[in-house]
Protein backbone atom coordinates (compact mmCIF):
# COMPACT_ATOMS: atom_id res chain seq x y z
CA UNK A 1 0.00 0.00 0.00
CA UNK A 2 1.38 3.38 -0.97
CA UNK A 3 0.53 6.89 0.20
CA UNK A 4 1.36 10.50 -0.70
CA UNK A 5 4.14 11.75 1.58
CA UNK A 6 4.35 15.31 0.30
CA UNK A 7 5.73 17.60 -2.39
CA UNK A 8 9.21 19.13 -2.41
CA UNK A 9 11.32 21.18 -4.77
CA UNK A 10 14.44 19.05 -4.19
CA UNK A 11 14.99 15.55 -2.80
CA UNK A 12 18.50 14.52 -1.73
CA UNK A 13 19.14 10.79 -1.34
CA UNK A 14 22.02 10.18 1.04
CA UNK A 15 23.20 12.12 4.09
CA UNK A 16 26.98 11.83 3.84
CA UNK A 17 29.33 14.68 2.93
CA UNK A 18 27.87 15.33 -0.54
CA UNK A 19 24.24 14.88 0.46
CA UNK A 20 24.52 17.23 3.41
CA UNK A 21 26.12 19.95 1.30
CA UNK A 22 23.54 19.52 -1.48
CA UNK A 23 20.60 19.65 0.94
CA UNK A 24 21.92 22.70 2.80
CA UNK A 25 22.65 24.56 -0.46
CA UNK A 26 19.19 23.80 -1.82
CA UNK A 27 17.38 24.79 1.38
CA UNK A 28 19.44 27.99 1.75
CA UNK A 29 18.39 28.98 -1.78
CA UNK A 30 14.77 28.82 -0.58
CA UNK A 31 13.87 25.45 -2.10
CA UNK A 32 11.65 23.16 -0.03
CA UNK A 33 14.07 20.25 0.47
CA UNK A 34 13.89 16.71 1.84
CA UNK A 35 16.98 14.62 2.61
CA UNK A 36 16.77 10.84 2.94
CA UNK A 37 19.00 8.60 5.01
CA UNK A 38 18.72 4.91 5.79
CA UNK A 39 19.76 5.54 9.38
CA UNK A 40 19.42 8.85 11.27
CA UNK A 41 22.32 7.80 13.50
CA UNK A 42 24.61 7.68 10.46
CA UNK A 43 24.04 11.24 9.18
CA UNK A 44 27.44 12.80 8.48
CA UNK A 45 29.23 9.59 9.41
CA UNK A 46 32.83 9.22 8.23
CA UNK A 47 33.00 5.41 7.96
CA UNK A 48 36.22 5.07 6.01
CA UNK A 49 38.58 7.61 7.52
CA UNK A 50 37.82 10.31 10.09
CA UNK A 51 39.96 12.96 8.43
CA UNK A 52 39.15 16.02 6.38
CA UNK A 53 41.74 17.37 3.98
CA UNK A 54 44.76 15.80 2.37
CA UNK A 55 46.08 16.18 -1.14
CA UNK A 56 42.85 15.48 -3.05
CA UNK A 57 40.04 15.96 -0.54
CA UNK A 58 41.60 19.15 0.86
CA UNK A 59 41.21 20.86 -2.52
CA UNK A 60 37.54 19.83 -2.66
CA UNK A 61 36.90 20.97 0.93
CA UNK A 62 38.30 24.42 0.10
CA UNK A 63 36.04 24.70 -2.97
CA UNK A 64 32.97 23.65 -0.94
CA UNK A 65 33.98 26.18 1.73
CA UNK A 66 34.30 28.95 -0.86
CA UNK A 67 30.73 28.20 -1.96
CA UNK A 68 29.39 28.48 1.60
CA UNK A 69 29.47 24.80 2.54
CA UNK A 70 29.72 23.37 6.03
CA UNK A 71 32.29 20.55 5.75
CA UNK A 72 35.35 22.71 6.48
CA UNK A 73 33.67 24.72 9.25
CA UNK A 74 32.42 21.57 10.95
CA UNK A 75 35.82 19.90 10.59
CA UNK A 76 37.35 22.93 12.33
CA UNK A 77 34.87 22.52 15.21
CA UNK A 78 35.69 18.81 15.54
CA UNK A 79 39.45 18.71 14.95
CA UNK A 80 41.55 16.48 17.20
CA UNK A 81 44.84 17.23 15.44
CA UNK A 82 46.00 18.69 12.15
CA UNK A 83 49.12 18.12 10.13
CA UNK A 84 50.72 19.54 7.02
CA UNK A 85 51.45 16.67 4.63
CA UNK A 86 54.23 16.32 2.04
CA UNK A 87 56.55 18.94 3.53
CA UNK A 88 59.52 17.05 2.08
CA UNK A 89 58.20 17.69 -1.43
CA UNK A 90 57.51 20.83 -3.39
CA UNK A 91 54.95 23.45 -2.25
CA UNK A 92 52.45 22.38 -4.92
CA UNK A 93 51.72 19.18 -2.99
CA UNK A 94 51.80 20.57 0.58
CA UNK A 95 48.42 19.77 2.05
CA UNK A 96 46.68 20.27 5.38
CA UNK A 97 44.79 17.31 6.85
CA UNK A 98 42.70 17.42 10.04
CA UNK A 99 41.95 14.30 12.05
CA UNK A 100 38.44 14.79 13.41
CA UNK A 101 36.27 13.37 16.17
CA UNK A 102 33.91 11.44 13.90
CA UNK A 103 31.10 11.15 16.47
CA UNK A 104 31.13 14.88 17.19
CA UNK A 105 31.32 15.66 13.45
CA UNK A 106 28.22 13.53 12.81
CA UNK A 107 26.32 15.15 15.71
CA UNK A 108 27.22 18.69 14.61
CA UNK A 109 26.31 18.05 10.95
CA UNK A 110 23.00 16.44 11.90
CA UNK A 111 22.21 19.42 14.14
CA UNK A 112 22.94 21.82 11.27
CA UNK A 113 20.51 19.90 9.06
CA UNK A 114 17.85 19.90 11.79
CA UNK A 115 18.17 23.67 12.28
CA UNK A 116 18.12 24.59 8.58
CA UNK A 117 15.00 26.36 7.36
CA UNK A 118 13.23 24.74 4.34
CA UNK A 119 14.83 21.35 5.09
CA UNK A 120 13.29 18.17 6.48
CA UNK A 121 15.05 14.88 7.20
CA UNK A 122 13.47 11.49 6.58
CA UNK A 123 14.72 8.07 7.60
CA UNK A 124 13.74 5.95 4.64
CA UNK A 125 15.19 3.79 1.89
CA UNK A 126 14.24 5.10 -1.55
CA UNK A 127 13.69 2.04 -3.73
CA UNK A 128 12.24 3.59 -6.88
CA UNK A 129 12.57 6.85 -8.80
CA UNK A 130 10.38 7.53 -11.79
CA UNK A 131 9.56 10.50 -14.01
CA UNK A 132 6.03 11.92 -13.88
CA UNK A 133 5.80 14.78 -16.38
CA UNK A 134 7.78 17.68 -14.93
CA UNK A 135 8.21 15.95 -11.56
CA UNK A 136 9.93 12.92 -10.07
CA UNK A 137 8.20 10.35 -7.88
CA UNK A 138 10.31 8.73 -5.18
CA UNK A 139 8.95 5.60 -3.53
CA UNK A 140 10.30 4.35 -0.21
CA UNK A 141 10.41 0.76 0.99
CA UNK A 142 7.39 1.48 3.24
CA UNK A 143 5.30 2.84 0.35
CA UNK A 144 5.64 6.59 0.91
CA UNK A 145 5.59 8.49 -2.38
CA UNK A 146 7.38 11.85 -2.46
CA UNK A 147 6.86 14.21 -5.40
CA UNK A 148 9.74 16.53 -6.24
CA UNK A 149 11.02 18.71 -9.06
CA UNK A 150 14.68 17.67 -8.78
CA UNK A 151 16.58 14.69 -7.31
CA UNK A 152 20.19 14.62 -6.11
CA UNK A 153 21.73 11.16 -5.73
CA UNK A 154 24.48 11.29 -3.12
CA UNK A 155 24.48 7.69 -1.94
CA UNK A 156 28.24 7.24 -1.71
CA UNK A 157 29.12 3.56 -1.58
CA UNK A 158 25.57 2.45 -0.76
CA UNK A 159 24.24 2.51 -4.34
CA UNK A 160 24.15 -1.10 -5.46
CA UNK A 161 27.60 -1.99 -4.19
CA UNK A 162 28.59 -5.61 -4.78
CA UNK A 163 31.40 -7.91 -3.70
CA UNK A 164 32.74 -10.02 -6.55
CA UNK A 165 34.79 -13.10 -5.64
CA UNK A 166 35.45 -15.62 -8.41
CA UNK A 167 32.06 -16.86 -9.60
CA UNK A 168 30.05 -15.55 -6.62
CA UNK A 169 28.58 -12.11 -6.08
CA UNK A 170 26.79 -10.60 -3.07
CA UNK A 171 25.52 -7.24 -1.87
CA UNK A 172 27.80 -5.08 0.25
CA UNK A 173 26.58 -4.41 3.76
CA UNK A 174 28.79 -2.33 6.01
CA UNK A 175 29.19 -4.11 9.33
CA UNK A 176 28.46 -1.12 11.55
CA UNK A 177 25.52 0.11 9.42
CA UNK A 178 24.02 -3.36 9.26
CA UNK A 179 24.33 -3.91 13.01
CA UNK A 180 22.87 -0.49 13.80
CA UNK A 181 19.96 -0.71 11.36
CA UNK A 182 19.17 -4.38 11.98
CA UNK A 183 20.31 -5.00 15.55
CA UNK A 184 17.21 -7.05 16.39
CA UNK A 185 17.70 -9.54 13.56
CA UNK A 186 19.61 -12.56 14.81
CA UNK A 187 19.96 -14.23 11.42
CA UNK A 188 21.49 -11.27 9.53
CA UNK A 189 24.54 -12.33 7.57
CA UNK A 190 27.10 -9.54 7.62
CA UNK A 191 29.86 -9.68 5.01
Amino acid sequence: MSYDAGKYDVAVIGAGHAGIEAALASARLGCRTVIFTINMDAVGNCPCNPSIGGTAKGHLVREVDALGGEMGKTADECTLQSRMLNLGKGPAVHSLRAQIDRNKYARVMKHKLEQCENLVMRQAEVIDIERDGENWLLTTRLGAIYTCRAVVLATGTFLGGRILAAASSSAIIRRRAARTACSRRRNLQVL
